[in-house]
């Protein structure tokens, strides 16, 4: 039987979501800047010249993103099985905002426009992956957790419960197989180019 499906919210949306957390993270920022940018060495000259000048091992890095990266996957794709994936997603989408905006504001508060191309390179090229990873990965954990939990929330659901869990096994192989792509662009690719950039701090 072909399988129909489709999550509803009419709610908070992910991008309202990230976007309120973002902003939350940029007014952090600017509201406590002698707290977050004073007392800590978060972007200070300091750390850009340890960065600058580190010998990075690229393959102990990448093993590092890569269990960093796919802990994040898995964990959120098993709670997508639990009654709490939906709260899981709604709180990783948040955070992640959060974490973008004292980033971003934390770059030009002390270096300015500077800062802000920092930023937007230790995004590059990995984030072209991961972004509509996670996009299609927090809606298959929505889809998910509805189906099992909230089938109220479905606009629509012919099939059974294996198909849908075999073609959300197909998705996830999909997104791993999209990260592990990210992840060696981020240990082999991202380090050379923040290296580059930091020549003019």
């Amino acid at each position: 039987m072909r399988l129909l499906y489709k999550y509803s919210d009419k709610r908070l949306s992910l991008r309202t979501l990230f976007f309120i957390g973002l902003s939350a993270g940029i007014l952090a920022v600017i509201t406590g800047k002698k707290v977050l940018l004073e007392n800590t060495g978060f972007l200070d000259e300091n750390m850009l010249y340890h960065m600058k000048y580190a010998a990075v091992d690229s393959k102990a890095f990448f093993l590092y993103v890569l269990r960093e990266r796919l802990g994040t996957v898995i964990v959120l794709a098993l709670l997508a099985s639990t009654y709490l994936g939906i709260a899981a997603v709604w709180l990783y989408t948040g955070w992640l905002g959060v974490s973008l905006g004292v980033l971003a504001a934390t770059g030009v508060c002390r270096y300015g426009l500077k800062g802000l191309l920092l930023v937007a390179t230790s995004l590059v090229p990995h984030y072209v992956l991961y972004v509509p990873a996670c996009i299609v990965l927090f809606k298959l954990c929505r889809e998910l957790c509805a189906a099992i939990y909230f089938p109220s929330r479905c606009v629509s659901y012919t099939g059974n419960k294996k198909a849908l869990l075999r073609a959300d096994a197909l998705k996830l192989t999909v997104i791993l197989a999209v990260v592990i792509m990210g992840c060696f662009l981020e240990s082999y690719v991202n380090p050379n180019l923040i290296t580059n950039l930091l020549k003019i701090f």
